[in-house]
């Protein structure tokens, strides 16, 4: 039984999976073959303690997941999320992305539908299970996993649940657009636009020390709090003209995109206005920018509408985002999935104040963001909410 046990873990690190964290009644290492180009997609069913049939739920991760390891932010919230769906009597499958793991194709040329299809046969492998209740196969997906959630949820042979953490609900060219960095760019170590936030912080301290001045030379405070008020609606004026103009370049990046089907003519254009706005981006973050930006996968991302096929899923849905997420704005993206699922009444929503794109409590410091705690509450949340579906 060891020389199995040392095998499996040896297998669960050759996928990138973090299965150290706790050990686990069963898992097995399973293949399956997608019905989109035949591609054999590798990973692992987790299996509670028992004999079944238990509800079962495929996880689909963010774009880019397994490409950024086991310990990612990404990663680590799905980790923990079927570490907790594991020990409260629910099975998980997470197959390893295109590409990665030892399954087959590449994450650069996979589109949202070839996603769908593979979702799909995650589905139907699990359907062949004895120990599966067919009743209760669900999909779980975050960010762009949550919308192939909703995209196979509209599928003939739909799952019975889908859980969309922080799905887009506006078109793919909006959301990127709007993102503080848009996903797949690269600035590396340019400091403009860290340079700008320094300037606006300069700024806010002169007008305090000014504030003392006045102060101090006999301004009483009305006038004081009038001047220190000015001064941040000023603050707040450039700030906003720097996101609208960050947004805009962003736009025009991605119409670039958009309406150049020719990759060399595309990254040539977008390596020059690159350039022009981040004057100390390293040329090697330029070439991986623009590569990212016209594969396949991300062409494919920048024409998706989620719009069309939401009237088509009938199965129970859970909405859930942090409200802090600054990738996938909480209340745009919510209302949009929220009129596309109108006709389904059968749509949960929870939101959390304070929690970023990963479900981790929100900070201003990169640093601090990247370690900061996981929301407990979420994957309980989740839990409960997948039990009451009936």
């Amino acid at each position: 039984m060891r020389p199995f046990v040392l095998a499996l873990a040896a297998f669960c690190i050759l996928l990138g999976f973090d299965s150290s964290a706790k050990p686990l009644d069963r898992v097995e290492a399973v293949a399956v073959t997608s019905p989109a180009g035949g591609v054999r997609l590798n990973g692992l069913l987790r299996l509670p303690s028992g004999p079944g049939p238990f509800p079962a739920a495929v996880l689909l991760p963010e774009r880019g997941a397994d490409a950024s390891g086991p310990h990612s932010p990404n990663s680590e919230m799905m980790n923990g999320l079927a570490d907790y769906l594991v020990s409260q009597g629910v099975a998980v499958l997470r197959l390893k992305e295109r590409g990665h793991g030892g399954s087959g194709g590449s994450a650069a040329t996979t589109t949202l539908a070839e996603r769908s299809a593979d979702a799909i046969a995650a589905l139907n492998f699990l359907r062949t299970r004895a120990q599966i209740d067919v009743t209760r196969l669900g999909l779980i997906g975050h960010g762009e996993g949550a919308n192939v959630a909703l995209l196979a949820g509209a599928q003939p042979l739909a799952p019975t649940f889908v859980v969309a953490v922080a799905a887009a609900g506006v078109p793919g060219r909006e959301l990127l657009a709007t993102q503080p960095v848009m996903y797949g760019k690269v600035l590396g170590n340019d400091t403009t636009d860290l340079a700008r936030q320094h300037q606006y912080e300069r700024a806010l301290r002169a007008a305090e020390q000014e504030a003392a001045k006045l102060r101090a030379h006999g301004s009483n405070a009305a006038q004081v709090q009038t001047y220190l008020d000015q001064q941040r609606l000023r603050q707040k004026a450039a700030m906003r003209r720097d996101e609208e103009n960050l947004v805009k370049h962003q736009r025009a990046m991605l119409e670039i995109v958009r309406q150049t089907p020719d990759n060399s003519q595309a990254q040539a254009i977008l390596s020059n206005m690159l350039r022009q706005r981040y004057p100390g981006i390293a040329p090697a973050d330029v070439q991986t920018t623009v590569q990212t930006l016209t594969t396949p996968a991300y062409r494919s991302f920048l024409s998706f509408d989620p719009q069309p096929a939401l009237p088509e899923v009938k199965c129970p849905v859970l909405l859930l985002q942090g409200e802090a997420d600054r990738e996938v704005n909480a209340a745009l993206n919510l209302t949009a999935l929220r009129k596309g699922l109108r006709a389904n009444a059968k749509v949960a929503e929870m939101r959390y104040p304070n929690l970023n794109h990963t479900l981790q409590f929100a900070s201003d410091s990169p640093a601090e963001a990247a370690a900061a705690a996981f929301n407990p509450d979420t994957p309980a949340d989740i839990y409960k909410w997948i039990v009451s579906q009936k």
